[in-house]
């Protein structure tokens, strides 16, 4: 199975959790179907026809932290376009159309994205894009202010690793016959976050994950089929 990797970073980024809608808090790290997104935006894929185009019931993607994890919070300035603006969303003459909404932002995140299980056609289309750095529309890290750089990696096969003593250099999905090996000093994310969805948003498969916030090896075994050999990585899909 060919995979290709990339790394991409950012100022700021946002991926917000959806029981969170009032005051916005973030998951750690890209779910896949962000990834997804990113992708049409570097392939310039429309928003209604990037899952199908991609192959979102076959696609696989690993996400990986390359620096440690940070959060930033702030109060953002937003504009009530509901009952404060007209027709062109223009605020309304002597009133307060403004209020402040609390936001929970990563802070300079940087990810190791790991793609799997693309068309051929595709995946060359993609690799070639990112080597020459040449996006077709502007990556974001989630929300459109929260832009994005990307950095050609290289693409390798995958390899899939038998049961043993492994050290994975992504987030890790929890199965039966996997087990984590929890360090003493060090902070885990242990989370549910949403694995597939189709072009009508509909989420087909969640995933309960495990990411350490050091953005270092997590470190287990067990679990047969979960862990690939990707270059020098070892990568589990999410």
């Amino acid at each position: 199975m060919r995979a290709l990797v990339f790394d991409i970073a950012g100022e700021y980024g946002q991926f917000k959790k959806p029981y969170s809608p009032m005051s916005p808090v973030s998951y750690p790290l890209p779910p896949p179907p962000a990834v997804l997104g990113m992708l049409g935006a570097v392939l310039g894929y429309g928003k209604d026809a990037y899952h199908q185009r991609l192959g979102w019931d076959r696609v696989r993607i690993g996400v990986g932290l390359r620096a440690p994890l940070r959060v930033f919070r702030a109060a953002l300035n937003l504009l009530q376009t509901k009952t404060g603006t007209d027709g062109f969303f223009r605020p309304l003459a002597g009133q307060n159309t403004h209020t402040q909404v609390p936001f929970e932002f990563l802070r300079n995140p940087q990810f190791r994205i790991y793609v799997a299980g693309l068309a051929e056609p595709v995946a060359d289309e993609l690799a070639e894009r990112l080597r020459t750095g040449r996006t077709a529309y502007t990556v974001a890290l989630g929300l459109a202010p929260c832009l994005a750089d990307l950095t050609w990696v290289g693409e390798w096969p995958a390899l899939v690793l038998q049961d043993g003593q492994w050290q994975a250099t992504t987030a890790v999905p929890l199965s039966d016959g996997l087990q984590v090996h929890y360090e003493e000093g060090r902070r885990y994310h242990r989370l549910r976050v949403p694995a597939v969805m189709d072009g009508a948003r509909i989420v087909h498969r969640y995933q309960e994950i495990v990411l350490a916030e050091d953005g270092q090896p997590i470190r287990g075994q067990g679990g047969t089929g979960v862990l690939h050999a990707i270059g020098p990585d070892r990568v589990a899909f999410l």
